[in-house]
């Protein structure tokens, strides 16, 4: 999460913008209420165009947490993309359209959505939005534009769920109790699943319960990136589960019976999702990362200039957040980096409380936690090595 490291005074048409020549009119200065405004979560993600500064911090909240979530499931660029994901929040009284988002392909690899916005629009509809933007952005990375590129419906429904899980892990058992009373669809039907042809909360489940047994298929990884790739670039997905997995499955039938098997385990094992070592690492990392700006370019804030600027409003409500987030995390972190967890979340506390001996005690213990926390992972997966090698 960030505050907003840029100002863009434009007008207040959050629209795309044509490609052609712009047709010469008299400049009107804007009106200080459709001043448009730009956020971004970071370097080749999310960009957010808004008119309303004020409500913007959920779509940051919300984008943030979708692209930490399906960064390493969907193999997203560590670095971000080449451009960001442009994200227009268009005004209700300015939109036209039966849909409530729209996200497009424009020339160059750019990808938009434009959202209908209200303060009290749906979390889910937000967040299905940005899910959607993203594979359709991670398709133009893989592939280019082209008119093949496809985000298919269930890929879709699941990701949403799966950021969601991340976001709030409590879900998982909700989701795990709705199950119990569907029946999961037959897998080429739910790899084919159009939109405006099955209305159903069953499908949504399956498709989540189906990443799911994809994500946990032990070795696997490398199969699954080549699954998503095809089907991301307009293959059939039916064609494309058989090429990335087709060695494990003599026919049609067998592959029928991994799918029914994994819904069955999926829905049913018991026990919270836990982030694995890397995941909660790169959390972390996230949470301590403050940006702002100055003169109009972005700046890394460092915790003592944090402390020192701790009064600002976006400071203060976005210190209040992230404790906010990491107690809620620290259920799911994994064990190496709980204590540098419980360190950050005391640190930020104090900065709330305007203590400064506690904050600086707090940040020494988190600089602390955060290398016992990365001794630990080195030294497991070193003793892993040692154990395959001997093998």
């Amino acid at each position: 999460m960030v505050g907003c490291i840029g100002v863009l005074a434009v007008g207040g048409d959050l629209s795309a913008q044509s490609t052609g020549a712009a047709e010469k009119t008299a400049y009107k200065p804007p009106r200080q209420d459709e001043t448009v405004r730009v956020f971004y979560t970071g370097t080749g993600q999310f960009e957010i165009i808004t008119l309303d500064s004020a409500s913007v911090r959920q779509v940051l909240t919300q984008a943030s947490a979708v692209w930490d979530a399906l960064e390493v499931p969907l193999g997203l660029p560590t670095d971000g993309f080449s451009s960001a994901i442009t994200v227009r929040l268009v005004p209700e009284s300015k939109w036209s359209g039966p849909a409530v988002f729209s996200a497009v392909t424009e020339p160059g690899g750019w990808v938009s959505v434009r959202v209908r916005w209200t303060p009290q629009i749906d979390p889910g509809i937000l967040r299905r939005a940005l899910v959607q933007a993203l594979l359709l952005r991670q398709a133009v990375f893989w592939h280019g534009v082209n008119n093949r590129i496809n985000v298919p419906l269930w890929l879709e429904q699941a990701c949403t769920a799966l950021s969601l899980v991340r976001t709030r892990p409590a879900m998982l058992d909700a989701m795990q109790q709705e199950s119990t009373r569907v029946a999961p669809p037959a897998i080429e039907a739910l790899l084919r699943w159009q939109r405006g042809t099955v209305d159903s909360r069953g499908w949504e489940l399956a498709s989540f319960w189906l990443l799911k047994h994809l994500l946990t298929d032990s070795g696997a990884a490398n199969r699954r990136t080549v699954f998503f790739r095809s089907i991301l670039g307009g293959m059939d997905p039916a064609l494309a589960l058989q090429g990335a997995y087709g060695t494990l499955w003599s026919d049609a039938a067998t592959r029928e019976l991994w799918w029914q098997v994994g819904f069955y385990h999926q829905s049913r094992a018991h026990g919270l999702p836990f982030l694995t070592q890397e995941e909660s690492r790169a959390w972390l990392a996230d949470r301590s990362r403050w940006l702002g700006s100055s003169q109009g370019r972005e700046q890394v804030l460092g915790l003592q200039t944090l402390w020192a600027e701790r009064k600002e409003t976006w400071i203060k409500t976005e210190l209040a957040d992230r404790v906010r987030q990491l107690r809620e995390v620290l259920t799911v972190i994994h064990p190496f980096y709980r204590n540098a967890t419980i360190s950050m979340g005391a640190m930020y506390e104090a900065a709330l409380k305007g203590k400064e001996a506690e904050f600086n005690a707090a940040k020494a213990a988190m600089e602390h936690d955060a290398v016992d926390g990365r001794e630990l992972e080195d030294a497991t997966s070193a003793a892993l090595d040692d154990m395959a090698t001997r093998r």
